[in-house]
């Protein structure tokens, strides 16, 4: 079972793609800022962590500086923002981020999907990294 960080600070959003992803058998946990996902990162291994750029008591790109991804290989990072601006695109490619979907324009189940395409597309990189 993958296990997957969701970092969202507006709480109904949260929830619904909590249980959209728990319904696709994944298991999630949750932060609300970027100092809670990195106590929460130290601690469990992720496969993915989605987060949002724009945090209430901080930004994700403060996460992404001080989670360091080199240190993590096999954790994935998907930006999911309503916040797009090419600076903060670049800058989070640049940090380690695998994609960058914009909050406004995808569904809870295309959430999903994204998730479960990262995972199918690391699971391909580990096979042949074994090859």
């Amino acid at each position: 079972m993958a296990k997957i960080l969701l970092v969202e600070d507006y709480l109904s959003l949260q929830q619904i793609y909590r249980e959209t992803l728990e319904l696709e058998g994944y298991s999630v946990s949750t932060a609300v800022n970027a100092e809670e996902a990195l106590e929460l990162a130290k601690n469990t291994t992720f496969d993915i962590i989605l987060l949002d750029l724009l945090l209430q008591q901080s930004l994700g790109l403060t996460f992404l500086e001080a989670f360091d991804v080199k240190k993590h290989p096999k954790t994935q990072i998907i930006i999911i923002s309503n916040m797009f601006t090419n600076a903060a695109l670049n800058k989070a490619l640049e940090l380690g981020a695998k994609h960058y979907l914009m909050k406004s324009e995808i569904t809870p189940k295309e959430l999903a999907a994204a998730v479960r395409e990262t995972l199918a597309e690391m699971s391909k990189k580990n096979r042949q990294d074994e090859v």
